[in-house]
């Protein structure tokens, strides 16, 4: 009974309705006991979307723990600091994938300073030299290189061309 009220409310575009049904309740669908049910928040966030709310979708889409689809939707609207604040919040041993998402967005954006940061969060010292050299910030690709020898090889022939260049 009480899952079909829920979803007659989420049919509807209820969502606070449904929440309360929950609260009430005391559980959600997954069992536990918080206060906004994660499907809800994700029906929500995808409602807010289609109606072009995308700040209010993102921050849904964040509550319901849909990261990907939050960064997506900053980054579609080309709001970085955003990303970014998302970025910080983010825990590497669960969150990877999504971090290298935001990297992948500062990239392609050509901000260098938040995608090194979301490099080093990531530990990923490969990827964060061929983010200086990609930059031409030589001094920061040299200097990452005497810290690790190994990745000299990365540095010399982009070099040389841009010097050549």
């Amino acid at each position: 009974m009480l899952d079909k009220a829920i979803n007659m409310y989420t049919s509807l575009k209820k969502f606070n309705e449904a929440n309360e049904l929950i609260k009430k309740h005391g559980k959600n669908r997954d069992g536990g006991n918080q206060l906004l049910d994660p499907v809800i928040l994700i029906k929500q966030a995808e409602f807010e979307r289609d109606s072009g709310n995308w700040k209010e979708a993102a921050s849904l889409f964040q509550q319901a723990k849909k990261h990907k689809e939050a960064i997506d939707l900053y980054a579609n609207q080309g709001n970085l600091d955003q990303i970014m604040e998302l970025c910080r919040g983010l825990d590497k041993k669960t969150n990877t994938p999504e971090i290298e998402l935001c990297a992948k967005y500062f990239r392609r954006a050509g901000h260098h300073t938040f995608a090194k940061q979301a490099y080093l969060r990531l530990g990923d010292l490969k990827a964060l030299m061929n983010l200086h050299v990609e930059c031409q910030k030589w001094d920061e690709a040299f200097m990452l290189s005497k810290q690790n020898p190994d990745m000299e090889g990365m540095i010399y022939l982009p070099y040389a061309d841009w010097l050549s260049a």
